[in-house]
């Protein structure tokens, strides 16, 4: 018990918040400060992948990357370590799957489901209320998430994104009261890992930085920084040390191990440089 407590109070310090009674407006300051703390990346990665470490991090081991690298990591990582937190805290919360792939996070308050995610780069903010609404939006920006109903059965869902007008990914449909438990997604980790799958063929940063008003996001050489009230600016990069400069200076995560992670993309034939 001394020993998770600890965990939770080191999260706690980094996302600078206080220990509460489970609550929408603590867990809304717990999104808004995971968002804009632990970045979204593949940085990390691509090192395991490297090293043959494949799985899940603990708690512990989440803080203690964030602490020397400046790792966050993806979904499974992010919101993995994310449920975990809320469960520490009392919270009444469970994981679910979105499109067979997605880890993200129902928690149960006043009998109601809200659906919580820190792991798709995405502008959730705030829990979302799923039962009773017809489609809730939030946006950031252009960068718009609808979660909305389906068709199908009672509690069946499914979320789309929206950047710039356009659908961003697949269609993502989930279950609000299917319960999964975190080694569910063992496969769907393992799976990712793959040669040719996505995280595997790019360089991938994201992190919101309220305090400005925009999100900054990489994508190999491509910055791209979006404003709340929609403009956006993007960059080509022309160098490996732009891009450590770039997540140095822009991001404030100076001790990412980039070009370690370039080096694994060269090795698996990836031109962060080529224009697909």
């Amino acid at each position: 018990m001394d020993y998770q407590l600890n965990c939770v109070k080191n999260y706690l310090s980094l996302l600078q918040l206080p220990i509460n009674q489970p609550s929408y407006d603590y867990l809304a300051r717990i999104c808004q400060a995971h968002l804009s703390t632990f970045p979204f990346e593949n940085i990390s990665k691509l090192l395991f992948f490297r090293n043959r470490q494949i799985g899940i991090p603990t708690m512990e081991q989440f803080l203690s990357h964030y602490k020397s690298y400046h790792y966050g990591g993806t979904c499974y990582t992010l919101n993995a370590n994310l449920f975990r937190l809320l469960q520490a805290l009392g919270f009444d919360t469970y994981p679910v799957m979105l499109g067979g792939e997605h880890l993200g996070i129902i928690v149960q308050m006043d009998d109601e489901p809200f659906y919580v995610d820190c792991g798709a780069t995405a502008p959730l903010f705030s829990p979302v209320r799923l039962e009773g609404h017809a489609t809730t939006s939030t946006r950031f920006g252009r960068d718009v998430v609808l979660l909305q109903p389906d068709d199908t059965p009672p509690f069946n869902y499914k979320y789309i994104r929206i950047i710039d007008g356009e659908q961003s990914g697949n269609t993502w449909y989930f279950h609000s009261h299917d319960k999964k438990t975190i080694n569910d997604f063992l496969p769907a980790l393992e799976r990712s890992y793959q040669l040719g799958t996505t995280f595997m063929t790019i360089l991938r940063c994201h992190l919101y930085q309220p305090d400005q008003k925009r999100s900054v996001s990489l994508v190999n050489s491509r910055l791209t920084v979006r404003y709340d009230n929609g403009e956006t600016v993007v960059t080509m990069l022309e160098s490996e040390q732009e891009i450590e400069e770039v997540l140095s200076d822009e991001f404030k995560l100076s001790r990412l191990p980039v070009r370690k992670a370039i080096a694994v993309l060269k090795q698996l034939s990836v031109d962060l440089f080529t224009e697909s």
